[in-house]
């Protein structure tokens, strides 16, 4: 009975080593980034791609780069539990960044490209910082996605819930358009065009040159101080 045991501690003590231990693959050139199933992914712009597998379940980690199009998300049998899930995705260049399911995807340090587009939905989230001359955002249903930086111009978009927290992210002209409900909080020196249909709010920061809105069915466009 007692080697029984001995075999069985021995057993689970491997398999919690090996479900945490860090793995590191190549995954090739790529433009566009998805993470799905509450996996947390760390930016870091770097020479070369790879990714770096942390955390728990580093095992059952899907990781697909189909066209330039790099994938990450669980196992079938471990959907929707890669909160305890790490991985650094080290990046030379990547045009689109996109979390789904919960997903959380943070850059600690600035992300310097001509340009770049953002996009959450599903509850996912994105936090990073930019330089860059062009920023298009893309969030719905209860996406956010949080900017800082500077980005000449921008376009965003929200519906059903989306949220845009970019009034650190300078620009000088900044299109945004919220359609049933939204919340963006947007910073621009000189040009805001800004529409609200069936509600949603626009918060202006950066005192802009000129402001075009139009609202229809509800909403809100206010300059702040």
């Amino acid at each position: 009975m007692k080697n029984i045991l001995t075999f069985l501690f021995i057993l689970t003590i491997t398999h919690t080593l090996l479900s945490q231990q860090s793995i590191t693959k190549e995954v090739g050139d790529f433009h566009e980034l998805k993470v799905y199933d509450l996996i947390e992914v760390n930016l870091i712009q770097s020479n070369e791609n790879k990714v770096v597998i942390k955390g728990d379940d580093t095992g059952d980690v899907v990781v697909v780069n189909k066209d330039g199009k790099l994938k990450l998300r669980m196992e079938s049998d471990k959907v929707f539990q890669g909160d305890d899930t790490y991985i650094e995705v080290y990046f030379k260049n990547v045009a689109i960044i996109d979390a789904n399911e919960g997903a959380y995807i943070v850059g600690n340090a600035m992300i310097s490209q001509n340009k770049i587009e953002l996009r959450a939905q599903e509850g996912g989230r994105i936090k990073v910082g930019l330089d860059v001359a062009y920023t298009k955002v893309k969030a719905v249903t209860g996406g956010i996605i949080e900017a800082r930086g500077l980005s000449k111009m921008q376009e965003i978009a929200l519906n059903t819930g989306g949220i845009f927290e970019g009034k650190e992210l300078q620009t000088e002209e900044t299109t945004i358009g919220i359609t049933a409900a939204g919340e963006a909080d947007i910073y621009a020196s000189k040009k805001v065009d800004a529409k609200v249909t069936a509600g949603g709010d626009v918060y202006i920061y950066g005192n802009p040159e000129t402001i075009n809105e139009k609202k229809f069915a509800g909403g809100r466009i206010k300059r702040m101080q």
